[in-house]
């Protein structure tokens, strides 16, 4: 079965793409809810709390289809916080058009909402702790000693009035092997700095590791897309994929989206290969079936990504807000919100298509 775009689909679009992106945590989670209220087939949901958190904080998980499916598509929001309103547009919109239309029997769809919700409720990429969760991914009794250049290499970079410029010119300073040892290194140290990893597992590792057991995908082929933004050109979406190039999961992505896959490792990415990412603890359990990728849509570019997230960083180390209201928070919580889900028209467009494209391609390859 071949899903093309209906044209009331495409008229949709058009008209009311901004209707799916709003802007407040406590909103995209009544909506996603609603939205699953509206779902008529078989559905299993469950709710994770943030605990010690504000009341009502915490992840959704949606299990749409066939109970003892084959395969499970995992849809994730809000790893990065702030990167979840996108997320839970996508999310929202997908489910809309599932109510018209049916899943295979080999295909069950597993839907993640808000994997990070005190990030997304507060618009930051990080958790309460600071943690960056696409970094926290790692052996924590084993963890990577601080290494001995990272403090100067992060002091250069607060200091500079062009990060990205300075993160480059770093790069060449040290080579690239080099500078990436020093900085992911480091990132483990400091709680108040851009991409921490933590000290220990955090809220979204425990919800990510409960469900891989809840729903057996350890058994199953279990094919992952990570819902991300503020990364590459603006509005392209990215299918990064961070397995091994030689890997069968690489392999896999590419006999579902051909030259579509953007290889972190063949440097044929926007992204560079990171230590400690949610993607290498669905590796483990892949083995030899399913794959793990990132559907990245960029917006104002790397520069500016990087600007604006270390700006947040030193604002919340000196003036931590104590509420939602706070002036000065508004102005960062607003930088970070346009960056990471563009109030555009013709942005919001784009990324509900190319969602529609990825999530059809794999419902016709299962309805073959």
């Amino acid at each position: 079965m071949r899903h093309a775009l209906p044209v009331y689909l495409a008229k949709s679009l058009l008209d009311n793409a901004g209707s799916y992106f709003v802007r407040d945590f406590f909103s995209c989670q009544e909506r996603f809810r609603r939205a699953l209220e509206n779902y008529s087939a078989q559905l299993k949901g469950q709710f994770y709390p943030l605990q010690e958190q504000e009341a009502g904080l915490g992840t959704d998980i949606a299990y749409l289809g066939a109970a003892d499916a084959e395969t499970v598509l995992v849809l994730i929001s809000g790893t990065h916080g702030v990167e979840g309103y996108c997320g839970s547009a996508i999310q929202r919109f997908l489910l809309e058009q599932l109510g018209s239309m049916v899943l295979p029997d080999n295909l069950g769809v597993l839907m993640v909402h808000s994997l990070n919700p005190w990030g997304m409720h507060w618009a930051r990429r990080c958790d309460a702790e600071g943690i960056d969760l696409n970094r926290n991914f790692i052996d924590f009794a084993h963890p990577e000693p601080l290494p001995a250049e990272y403090d100067e290499v992060l002091s250069t970079l607060l200091k500079s009035q062009d990060r990205y410029q300075e993160m480059q010119k770093q790069a060449e300073k040290w080579g690239q092997a080099e500078f990436d040892r020093i900085f992911s290194g480091g990132q483990y140290h400091y709680s108040w700095a851009p991409f921490y990893g933590g000290q220990g597992p955090a809220h979204g590792r425990k919800v990510i590791e409960q469900v891989i057991a809840d729903y057996n995908l350890a058994q199953r082929h279990t094919l992952v897309i990570d819902l991300h933004t503020g990364l590459g050109p603006w509005s392209f979406g990215e299918l990064i994929s961070d397995h091994l190039a030689d890997s069968a999961g690489n392999a896999q992505a590419k006999a579902y989206f051909g030259s579509a896959i953007a290889n972190a490792h063949e440097g044929a990415s926007f992204s560079v290969p990171k230590y400690g990412l949610m993607d290498y603890c669905f590796h483990r359990l892949m083995q030899e079936q399913g794959f793990f990728l990132t559907l990245e849509f960029g917006s104002y570019g790397t520069a500016e990504l990087f600007e604006v997230l270390f700006s947040e960083h030193e604002f919340w180390k000196t003036s931590p807000p104590v509420s939602l209201e706070d002036a000065d928070y508004q102005i960062h919580r607003q930088r970070m919100i346009e960056h990471f889900c563009p109030d555009d028209v013709l942005w919001q467009q784009a990324v509900l298509f190319k969602a529609w494209q990825v999530f059809t391609r794999i419902l016709d390859i299962h309805s073959a």
